[in-house]
């Protein structure tokens, strides 16, 4: 499926998108009959809203609306309208505004950050109606203690130390559950964005900036509440406000961070798969950490403007959220 902005949609596109859409969304239902494939499975389902943004910048609304509508009928009659529900909720209405903007501003960036702001205020919009009583449940599921027993059993303290640790990290999940949902939302958005900016290169859409991923940069107002975070880790009674902003905010200037790796491998490296290599190397483990730093200061230092070069022509770095 190519990104072909310019031309109008054919009629079979919106059918083919939803279609598409409806059976990435359904993908981890496969799970149960081939337990290997549940992990590959899960992360194709994450991109169950990528062919409703095709479609949406490839036509008009109407037929991303169309395409919405398709994957819908097709879930309810494959799954149920409850899991129909689902699909519309966590992956069509942000696609549809993501893809409106996209369409309107010609910006991968701007979509997905509208996009983002949509599927974050879902998730705490959730927990507001909700509580932390899905996650504490969660937690406290059979297979999740039967993987805290395990670690128990082999971790290097007596039982009393390891159940108290234990309990530490499911109060420590249960306090970041707002961020680690803001999180998974943006983690979502990334990874369609990513797709979708593959999609548009390949199709050589002029109307849209060459390499803009590869330029984002966020705005000065994430540093300031970036510090402001921290500093309310020293106001009592804010610590959970304090390192769930913290962990929000560094996990966007991680992904301002592996823009700024990605765009400096591409001058280092013409192999694909030596790049693919090197960003996966860096999401392991402790680098993502450095990965958030380098989009820290990032803000201040510009380091691909250091780079930049005149054959490999960049979107400006501070009109892209504005």
């Amino acid at each position: 499926m190519s990104v072909p902005v310019s031309v109008p949609a054919p009629y079979w596109l919106p059918i083919l998108a939803g279609s598409m859409a409806g059976v990435l969304f359904l993908l981890p239902r496969l799970a149960a009959s081939a337990p290997a494939l549940a992990l590959p499975l899960g992360i194709a389902s994450l991109f169950a809203a990528l062919p409703l943004l095709v479609v949406r910048l490839s036509g008009r609304f109407v037929q991303a609306g169309q395409a919405l509508a398709i994957a819908f009928v097709l879930i309810s009659l494959s799954a149920s309208a409850e899991a129909a529900a689902s699909f519309a909720i966590v992956f069509g209405l942000w696609a549809l505004v993501g893809g409106e903007v996209m369409a309107r501003r010609r910006s991968i960036i701007a979509g997905c950050a509208a996009g983002f702001v949509i599927l974050a205020a879902e998730a705490l919009l959730t927990i507001l109606a909700e509580g932390t009583a899905p996650v504490e449940a969660t937690l406290r599921s059979p297979q999740i203690q039967t993987a805290f027993d395990q670690w128990a059993a082999q971790a290097p303290m007596p039982p009393a130390e390891a159940k108290t640790a234990i309990e530490q990290v499911r109060s420590g999940i249960v306090a970041l559950y707002p961020s680690l949902s803001v999180v998974s939302a943006g983690t979502m958005v990334a990874l369609n964005a990513i797709a979708l900016g593959r999609l548009v290169n390949l199709s050589r859409a002029a109307s849209f900036p060459k390499g803009e991923l590869l330029a984002l940069r966020w705005p000065l107002a994430l540093v300031v509440g970036f510090v402001i975070s921290g500093a309310l880790l020293l106001a009592p009674g804010f610590q959970s406000v304090a390192w769930n902003g913290l962990v929000v905010t560094l996990f966007l200037f991680l992904l301002q961070g592996l823009s700024v790796l990605c765009f400096a491998l591409a001058r280092v490296f013409s192999s694909e798969l030596m790049r693919t290599l090197f960003v996966v190397a860096s999401l392991l483990g402790p680098w993502a950490i450095f990965l958030s730093l380098l989009g820290l200061f990032d803000q201040w230092f510009d380091f691909r403007s250091r780079f930049e070069s005149s054959d490999t022509p960049v979107a400006p770095t501070n009109q892209n959220l504005q």
